[in-house]
Protein backbone atom coordinates (compact mmCIF):
# COMPACT_ATOMS: atom_id res chain seq x y z
CA UNK A 1 0.00 0.00 0.00
CA UNK A 2 2.87 2.45 0.66
CA UNK A 3 4.92 1.98 -2.40
CA UNK A 4 1.41 2.22 -4.59
CA UNK A 5 0.72 5.51 -2.63
CA UNK A 6 3.90 6.90 -3.34
CA UNK A 7 3.06 5.86 -6.86
CA UNK A 8 0.15 7.56 -7.32
CA UNK A 9 1.50 10.76 -5.41
CA UNK A 10 4.75 10.89 -7.25
CA UNK A 11 2.87 10.74 -10.81
CA UNK A 12 0.15 12.72 -10.14
CA UNK A 13 -0.98 14.54 -13.37
CA UNK A 14 1.46 11.70 -15.47
CA UNK A 15 0.07 8.24 -14.68
CA UNK A 16 -3.54 8.27 -14.61
CA UNK A 17 -4.30 4.40 -14.01
CA UNK A 18 -3.04 1.73 -11.91
CA UNK A 19 -3.20 -1.76 -12.36
CA UNK A 20 -3.45 -3.74 -9.32
CA UNK A 21 -1.06 -7.22 -9.89
CA UNK A 22 -0.66 -9.30 -12.77
CA UNK A 23 -2.51 -12.19 -13.59
CA UNK A 24 -3.29 -13.05 -9.27
CA UNK A 25 -4.57 -15.96 -10.77
CA UNK A 26 -1.89 -17.83 -11.75
CA UNK A 27 0.33 -19.46 -9.61
CA UNK A 28 3.43 -18.26 -11.12
CA UNK A 29 2.69 -14.90 -10.70
CA UNK A 30 1.35 -15.18 -7.41
CA UNK A 31 4.83 -15.91 -5.82
CA UNK A 32 4.33 -19.70 -7.14
CA UNK A 33 1.41 -20.27 -3.89
CA UNK A 34 -1.88 -21.29 -4.81
CA UNK A 35 -3.61 -18.48 -6.26
CA UNK A 36 -6.01 -17.16 -3.87
CA UNK A 37 -8.94 -14.42 -4.30
CA UNK A 38 -9.33 -13.38 -0.64
CA UNK A 39 -5.81 -12.28 -0.20
CA UNK A 40 -5.82 -10.47 -3.39
CA UNK A 41 -9.12 -8.78 -2.51
CA UNK A 42 -7.54 -8.07 0.91
CA UNK A 43 -4.60 -6.83 -0.87
CA UNK A 44 -7.18 -4.19 -2.54
CA UNK A 45 -8.42 -3.25 0.19
CA UNK A 46 -5.38 -1.78 1.76
CA UNK A 47 -4.19 -0.75 -1.14
CA UNK A 48 -7.08 1.41 -2.89
CA UNK A 49 -7.99 3.74 -0.01
CA UNK A 50 -4.36 4.71 0.37
CA UNK A 51 -3.94 5.34 -3.39
CA UNK A 52 -6.78 7.89 -3.13
CA UNK A 53 -5.50 9.59 -0.11
CA UNK A 54 -2.54 10.39 -2.03
CA UNK A 55 -3.88 11.01 -5.42
CA UNK A 56 -7.45 11.31 -5.70
CA UNK A 57 -7.31 11.32 -9.66
CA UNK A 58 -6.08 7.80 -9.82
CA UNK A 59 -7.92 5.46 -11.17
CA UNK A 60 -7.31 1.72 -9.66
CA UNK A 61 -7.59 -1.27 -11.97
CA UNK A 62 -8.33 -4.66 -10.82
CA UNK A 63 -8.15 -8.14 -12.11
CA UNK A 64 -5.53 -8.23 -15.25
CA UNK A 65 -6.52 -12.25 -15.15
CA UNK A 66 -5.08 -14.25 -17.38
CA UNK A 67 -7.57 -15.78 -19.52
CA UNK A 68 -7.21 -19.90 -18.25
CA UNK A 69 -9.80 -22.99 -18.60
CA UNK A 70 -8.72 -23.99 -15.11
CA UNK A 71 -11.03 -26.09 -13.51
CA UNK A 72 -12.58 -24.79 -10.14
CA UNK A 73 -9.93 -26.57 -7.62
CA UNK A 74 -7.56 -27.44 -10.11
CA UNK A 75 -4.29 -26.11 -7.82
CA UNK A 76 -2.18 -24.31 -8.78
CA UNK A 77 -4.09 -21.60 -10.87
CA UNK A 78 -7.78 -20.63 -11.21
CA UNK A 79 -10.01 -19.84 -14.42
CA UNK A 80 -10.08 -16.20 -14.84
CA UNK A 81 -14.16 -16.59 -14.38
CA UNK A 82 -13.99 -18.30 -11.58
CA UNK A 83 -11.32 -16.07 -9.96
CA UNK A 84 -13.33 -12.52 -10.96
CA UNK A 85 -16.64 -14.54 -9.08
CA UNK A 86 -14.55 -14.83 -5.99
CA UNK A 87 -13.70 -11.50 -6.16
CA UNK A 88 -16.81 -10.44 -6.10
CA UNK A 89 -17.92 -12.74 -3.42
CA UNK A 90 -15.22 -11.38 -1.43
CA UNK A 91 -16.21 -7.80 -1.18
CA UNK A 92 -13.91 -6.50 -4.26
CA UNK A 93 -16.51 -3.97 -5.86
CA UNK A 94 -16.07 -0.97 -3.78
CA UNK A 95 -11.89 -1.39 -4.22
CA UNK A 96 -11.41 -0.55 -7.89
CA UNK A 97 -12.36 1.95 -10.32
CA UNK A 98 -12.57 -0.09 -13.60
CA UNK A 99 -11.66 -4.16 -14.03
CA UNK A 100 -8.24 -4.98 -16.35
CA UNK A 101 -8.91 -7.51 -19.10
CA UNK A 102 -6.60 -9.67 -20.68
CA UNK A 103 -8.02 -10.48 -24.34
CA UNK A 104 -5.72 -13.01 -26.10
CA UNK A 105 -7.15 -14.70 -29.37
CA UNK A 106 -4.44 -17.39 -29.59
CA UNK A 107 -5.21 -19.42 -32.93
CA UNK A 108 -9.11 -18.17 -32.99
CA UNK A 109 -10.60 -15.21 -35.29
CA UNK A 110 -12.08 -11.83 -33.14
CA UNK A 111 -15.56 -12.77 -34.27
CA UNK A 112 -15.77 -16.31 -32.59
CA UNK A 113 -18.47 -15.71 -29.89
CA UNK A 114 -17.48 -16.19 -26.33
CA UNK A 115 -17.74 -19.57 -24.19
CA UNK A 116 -16.61 -20.57 -20.97
CA UNK A 117 -14.53 -23.73 -22.25
CA UNK A 118 -12.82 -21.28 -24.90
CA UNK A 119 -10.09 -18.84 -24.95
CA UNK A 120 -10.45 -16.13 -27.80
CA UNK A 121 -10.76 -12.36 -27.96
CA UNK A 122 -14.82 -12.23 -27.05
CA UNK A 123 -13.81 -13.94 -24.13
CA UNK A 124 -13.73 -10.47 -22.53
CA UNK A 125 -17.72 -10.17 -22.85
CA UNK A 126 -17.94 -13.06 -20.45
CA UNK A 127 -15.92 -10.78 -17.73
CA UNK A 128 -18.01 -7.80 -18.39
CA UNK A 129 -21.09 -9.77 -18.11
CA UNK A 130 -19.93 -11.08 -14.78
CA UNK A 131 -19.42 -7.39 -13.85
CA UNK A 132 -23.17 -6.55 -14.54
CA UNK A 133 -24.18 -9.62 -12.86
CA UNK A 134 -22.97 -8.47 -9.45
CA UNK A 135 -23.76 -4.73 -9.98
CA UNK A 136 -20.63 -3.03 -11.53
CA UNK A 137 -22.38 -2.00 -14.56
CA UNK A 138 -21.33 1.66 -14.32
CA UNK A 139 -17.72 1.00 -14.24
CA UNK A 140 -16.07 0.34 -17.74
CA UNK A 141 -13.52 -1.92 -18.12
CA UNK A 142 -9.73 -1.89 -20.19
CA UNK A 143 -8.12 -4.38 -22.35
CA UNK A 144 -4.78 -3.99 -20.85
CA UNK A 145 -3.62 -7.07 -22.92
CA UNK A 146 -4.42 -8.60 -25.95
CA UNK A 147 -3.50 -9.78 -29.47
CA UNK A 148 -2.35 -12.63 -31.44
CA UNK A 149 1.29 -14.50 -32.35
CA UNK A 150 2.32 -15.34 -35.42
CA UNK A 151 5.38 -17.55 -34.82
CA UNK A 152 5.86 -19.44 -37.49
CA UNK A 153 5.37 -23.04 -34.94
CA UNK A 154 3.77 -21.79 -32.10
CA UNK A 155 0.53 -24.06 -31.87
CA UNK A 156 -1.26 -21.32 -30.59
CA UNK A 157 -0.19 -18.89 -33.32
CA UNK A 158 -1.97 -17.50 -36.75
CA UNK A 159 -0.42 -16.62 -39.66
CA UNK A 160 1.28 -13.13 -39.91
CA UNK A 161 -1.62 -11.84 -42.26
CA UNK A 162 -4.38 -13.33 -40.06
CA UNK A 163 -2.62 -11.37 -37.41
CA UNK A 164 -2.90 -7.86 -39.06
CA UNK A 165 -6.51 -8.82 -39.98
CA UNK A 166 -7.32 -9.69 -36.38
CA UNK A 167 -5.71 -7.07 -34.83
CA UNK A 168 -7.58 -4.67 -36.51
CA UNK A 169 -10.81 -6.18 -36.50
CA UNK A 170 -10.34 -6.35 -32.90
CA UNK A 171 -9.76 -2.93 -32.51
CA UNK A 172 -12.91 -2.23 -34.70
CA UNK A 173 -15.08 -4.39 -32.17
CA UNK A 174 -14.17 -2.29 -29.39
CA UNK A 175 -14.61 0.74 -30.77
CA UNK A 176 -17.88 -0.14 -32.23
CA UNK A 177 -19.61 -2.95 -30.18
CA UNK A 178 -17.84 -2.54 -26.64
CA UNK A 179 -19.12 1.12 -24.64
CA UNK A 180 -17.56 -0.28 -21.53
CA UNK A 181 -14.47 -0.72 -22.85
CA UNK A 182 -12.00 2.49 -22.86
CA UNK A 183 -9.22 1.21 -24.06
CA UNK A 184 -7.51 -2.08 -26.01
CA UNK A 185 -3.23 -2.34 -24.98
CA UNK A 186 -1.98 -5.26 -27.41
CA UNK A 187 0.84 -7.07 -26.39
CA UNK A 188 3.22 -5.74 -27.03
CA UNK A 189 5.06 -2.98 -28.85
CA UNK A 190 8.26 -4.29 -27.90
CA UNK A 191 11.23 -5.82 -25.42
CA UNK A 192 14.01 -4.32 -24.32
CA UNK A 193 16.15 -7.67 -26.09
CA UNK A 194 15.23 -10.89 -28.13
CA UNK A 195 13.57 -13.36 -25.73
CA UNK A 196 14.55 -15.46 -28.35
CA UNK A 197 11.21 -17.62 -28.22
CA UNK A 198 7.90 -17.87 -29.30
CA UNK A 199 7.02 -14.27 -27.35
CA UNK A 200 8.83 -12.27 -29.78
CA UNK A 201 6.86 -12.54 -32.20
CA UNK A 202 3.99 -10.94 -30.07
CA UNK A 203 5.58 -7.57 -30.68
CA UNK A 204 4.84 -4.83 -33.40
CA UNK A 205 8.47 -3.50 -33.37
CA UNK A 206 11.68 -4.80 -33.38
CA UNK A 207 14.48 -4.29 -30.30
CA UNK A 208 16.06 -2.11 -32.55
CA UNK A 209 12.18 -0.05 -32.77
CA UNK A 210 12.18 -1.30 -36.70
CA UNK A 211 9.04 -1.65 -37.06
CA UNK A 212 7.25 -4.79 -38.31
CA UNK A 213 4.36 -4.84 -40.84
CA UNK A 214 1.77 -5.45 -38.51
CA UNK A 215 2.81 -1.74 -36.89
CA UNK A 216 2.92 0.00 -40.55
CA UNK A 217 -0.94 -1.50 -41.09
CA UNK A 218 -2.46 -0.85 -37.48
CA UNK A 219 -0.64 2.77 -38.24
CA UNK A 220 -2.56 3.19 -41.42
CA UNK A 221 -5.87 2.00 -39.53
CA UNK A 222 -5.58 4.79 -37.49
CA UNK A 223 -4.65 7.85 -39.73
CA UNK A 224 -6.18 6.70 -42.77
CA UNK A 225 -5.18 10.18 -44.20
CA UNK A 226 -2.13 9.99 -43.77
CA UNK A 227 0.51 9.54 -46.67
Amino acid sequence: GRFAATFAKRYAGKVKYMVIWNEPNLSLEWGYQPVDPAKYVAMLRVVYPMVKAANPEMQILAGALAPTLASPGSAPDMGDLDYLQRMYDDGAAPYFDALAIHAYGWHSEPDEPPAKNVVNFRRAELLRALMVTNGDAQKPAIITEAGWNDHPRWTRAVRPSQRIAYTIRAYQITQQEWPWALAVCFWAFRYPWDAKSYQDYFTFVRTDFEPKPIYQEVERYAHPSAK
